[in-house]
């Protein structure tokens, strides 16, 4: 073969094997920045999640609702008050926490901040909080229950009956919102009449969510 062709089939090849390498190089570094830029998007996320959720902590510090709870305490057979905060997700939520709690006998207080953070939950907890979001506020008898993570939770805790109350839906980003509710329980074996549920109704509205939305407005 002629040296001039072989010189012009091996500058072709080189050419090209540089292309590639260069082709290579270039997309390395574009999955690079696209990782990078994944990564700093997840960063930012997951920090406005927390700010949020550091946000709606701030509300432990707020007598108001404090006050309110202790009315619910008085004037009906309520003795333990939860606020919760639903996380990872939009439609069917994966973990909850327990950010605020209240009671009225120190004998049924079980530290539940510390007990049910980031916890996993179950097909029947997510109905629950469908079923409350789309009521407003659901009832629940927990003799009456099917087996499930949430009627065990009750059990381990002596709770006979429980309003569960959703309180707020804030969005997060594209993919997730955080949805904040209530529990107000009652350890006694009678289920919660209509003036009692009324009392509850005036206090949420009047000013434990009023407060809520307060914090939440200056995020």
């Amino acid at each position: 073969m002629d040296s001039s062709i072989l010189s012009e089939i091996i500058g072709g090849i080189v050419a090209i094997v540089l292309a590639v390498i260069a082709y290579l190089e270039k997309r390395k570094v574009k999955q690079k920045d696209a990782q990078i830029a994944s990564l700093q998007e997840e960063k930012k996320s997951s920090d406005l999640r927390l700010n949020l959720v550091d946000k709606i902590l701030d509300i432990a510090l707020l007598g108001k609702i404090q006050d309110a709870v202790k009315v619910m305490f008085e004037e009906t057979k309520a003795d333990r008050f939860l606020i919760l905060v639903a996380i990872n997700g939009k439609v069917n939520f994966n973990v909850v926490s327990v950010i605020y709690e209240q009671h009225k006998d120190t004998n049924y207080r079980g530290n539940a901040i510390a007990r049910y953070r980031n916890l996993e939950i179950d097909e029947d907890y997510r109905a629950m909080l469908k079923d409350a979001e789309a009521k407003s506020c659901i009832e629940v008898n927990v003799d009456e229950m099917r087996d499930c993570l949430l009627k065990r939770i009750y059990q381990v805790e002596g709770v006979k009956h429980s309003n569960v109350r959703h309180l707020l839906r804030l969005p997060i980003d594209s993919d997730n919102d955080v949805l904040v509710y209530s529990s107000v329980a009652t350890h006694d074996n009678e289920i919660f009449n209509v003036l009692e549920k009324t009392i509850f109704l005036t206090q949420y509205n009047s000013t434990i969510i009023p407060s809520l939305r307060h914090m939440i407005s200056e995020f």
